[in-house]
């Protein structure tokens, strides 16, 4: 039937009597029946308007369930047994590393508490393979860069050793001795990679066995599992590594006080002994060092 849309006074073809949308304005409207004394009348004159603040409120529920969500994923790995990283599957791997690096670098004992008392942990977390990648990369990254910047080739290298005198240290006499050290300081492109990818492994392996021998000789009876995960995850004191020297410090420093902390907690170990502890780790993780090992 031909009629006349009441929003844009223009003839429009109906089906029928009842409610249509108008192919001219697009409006909703009411088409009445003549015989029955109805008016055509407007029901929406813009329903898409309507339909696209549908949509935006739409958006905004959903970004609100978004926000509650990532709310009641904290609340989770607060109430949780185990550290952040051990929630790995129901939090994601970006919310677990974030939240493991924040918590073992600022909230140290409840972190290490969150770690004792978890139900399943695992032997050798990823969190720290990762961590001491990084930090094993960077302070590579630095240490070849300084050295190779000082001392561009061996002769420069042969003349500054020249200069420290050879009765301080005979081994600088040695020019095979020397060029050992230049060629360690100038690897080839296949050793520093596995370089690279074995030494967070050693670091990881050598540090829980200091920490283990450390326990023990003080007479706690902490599994060895405990000192793999918490070598593990005091390896995020090596991103601090990405800034040269400065970070090294920082990074050594930190992480003492993670094994004075961790030592406390896993251990139960009160005041003195942590003290022990403590001191025992840095004389190992020196000797460990000057052997190259860590």
């Amino acid at each position: 039937m031909i009629t006349e849309c009441p929003n844009c006074h223009k003839t429009i073809s109906a089906a029928g009597f009842g409610m249509t949308t108008c192919s001219k304005c697009g409006a909703l409207v009411f088409i009445g029946d003549p015989l029955k004394n109805e008016d055509n009348s407007v029901i929406d004159s813009n329903p898409g308007k309507k339909e696209a603040g549908h949509d935006d409120s739409r958006v905004e529920n959903n970004e609100s369930i978004k926000k509650i969500k990532v709310v009641l994923k904290k609340i989770r790995v607060t109430l949780s047994s185990g550290t952040p990283w051990d929630l790995i599957s129901e939090i994601g791997f970006t919310d677990a590393f974030f939240l493991t690096t924040k918590e073992v670098l600022f909230q140290p004992e409840q972190f290490f508490y969150k770690m004792k008392t978890c139900r399943k942990p695992s032997f050798l977390p990823l969190y720290g393979l990762i961590a001491a990648l990084a930090a094993s990369i960077f302070q590579i990254f630095w240490a070849l860069k300084f050295f190779q910047t000082a001392f561009p080739d061996f002769a420069s290298f042969k003349a500054a050793a020249a200069s420290f005198g050879t009765e301080t240290l005979p081994l600088l006499s040695d020019e095979n001795a020397l060029r050992a050290i230049f060629g360690m300081m100038n690897p080839e492109p296949s050793m520093l990679f596995f370089q690279i990818l074995l030494s967070p492994f050693m670091a990881i392996v050598f540090t829980a066995f200091i920490l283990h021998t450390g326990s023990t000789l003080l007479g706690s009876d902490t599994r060895l599992v405990q000192f793999y995960r918490m070598s593990s995850f005091i390896m995020a004191t090596g991103l601090f590594n990405i800034v040269p020297v400065i970070g090294n410090l920082v990074s050594f420093v930190w992480r003492a006080v993670l094994v004075y902390k961790g030592g406390k907690v896993l251990n139960g170990f009160n005041e003195r002994k942590a003290r022990i502890y403590l001191v025992f780790y840095l004389f190992m993780q020196i000797l460990f060092m000057g052997l190259g090992m860590i």
